[in-house]
């Protein structure tokens, strides 16, 4: 019985010696990731639309596909760049409603420079907020934008909302706008469009 006893004590002293272990690294683990957040978040509060679009769209959440294909057709530096330019960016599941087939064409590394001018053809140089592409519409109904691909996009007002079309009669919506950065504009859409360049 003793013996039992003894084993036992003995157990107990091991699991809260693990137990203390485990809280103080998981301590460790809290200040840590509370020092990253604050590293990231001062240097974006003190310099809030001073960024490039790259940076912003990588940022972006809804536009994670799209950073994803910049990244892929090596594009990035282009958006790094002086600009100004405006990215229609297609929302992530803009891409994920593509058929399989469509998709899986354009990550074909075989298939890459096709798939570096369905990006091109999302970004345009100049730097157009919403209100600036309003304006446009107001006085000429549709606006076309060229884009870096060299296919024209219609941008066009229905019920209050901004659309735009490419040149196939694919229409997108604009969700989120006016996301800023220090060389340009973002502005996320719903759908892909362009893909008829393949």
């Amino acid at each position: 019985m003793k013996f039992i006893r003894l084993n036992l004590c003995i157990l107990c002293v091991f699991a809260f010696m693990i137990s203390c272990k485990s809280d103080v690294k998981n301590e460790g683990q809290e200040v840590e990731s509370g020092v990253s957040v604050e590293e990231t978040s001062i240097p974006v509060k003190q310099d809030l639309g001073t960024t490039s679009l790259l940076v912003k769209t990588m940022s972006t959440p809804e536009a994670k596909m799209f950073t994803s294909a910049l990244v892929t057709t090596q594009l990035t530096d282009l958006l790094n760049g002086d600009g100004p330019y405006t990215i229609f960016a297609p929302s992530s599941s803009a891409f994920n409603e593509l058929e399989k087939s469509t998709l899986n064409y354009y990550l074909n590394p075989e298939n890459k420079e096709t798939f570096s001018l369905l990006i091109k053809n999302h970004v345009v140089e100049a730097d157009l907020s919403s209100a600036d592409i309003l304006q446009a519409i107001k006085k000429n109904k549709n606006y076309e934008l060229k884009t870096l691909g060299g296919a024209v996009l219609t941008v066009s007002m229905k019920d209050g909302a901004l659309f735009v079309k490419d040149s196939k009669g694919i229409e997108a919506s604009l969700g989120k706008t006016d996301i800023l950065g220090s060389n340009g504009k973002l502005h996320i859409l719903d759908k892909v469009l362009n893909t008829d360049a393949k």
